[in-house]
């Protein structure tokens, strides 16, 4: 039996054109909010201004590499950079934008451990979109 979060524990920014929340598990459990509420509230600040910028920002609006960039261009796997942080994402039907997991960046090329990350991510993704296919992800469809 699946195990549906409250709204407020994985919705995490409404804005004028995107919607962005967490991916959550079968289990419940929401492995990019764990990252996130680890960060110091300076990276959190960080991180929820980039999400703003990008969900704030019509459908087709390309943000500076900088703050947001694809990582594997055939999975269609974002990441949203607010420093030296990692947080995937994908969008989704809806305007959804769902935040997958996060890492803290090794180095200027993604190391072994950042791929393996990366790798999550795209199973994630493959999850939701499973568990959306098979009505077992949203409580009901207008959760959102």
């Amino acid at each position: 039996m699946p195990v549906y979060p409250k709204r407020e524990d994985f919705a995490y920014y409404i804005g004028r054109y995107f919607a962005a929340e967490w991916y959550y598990k079968e289990d419940g459990n929401i492995p990019g909010l764990d990252y996130y509420t680890e960060l110091g509230t300076h990276d959190r600040v960080r991180f929820f201004q980039v999400v703003r910028l990008f969900c704030d920002s019509p459908y087709g609006t390309l943000l500076p590499a900088k703050y947001y960039r694809i990582e594997d261009k055939a999975e269609k796997i974002f990441a949203f950079k607010p420093r030296d942080e990692r947080f995937f994402d994908f969008t989704t039907e809806g305007a959804r934008v769902i935040i997958t997991n996060a890492y803290h960046k090794h180095s200027q090329q993604m190391a072994k451990i950042d791929l393996e990350t990366l790798k999550t991510a795209i199973r994630c993704k493959q999850d939701y979109l499973r568990r959306v296919r098979e009505a077992t992800y949203y409580e009901t469809e207008t959760q959102f």
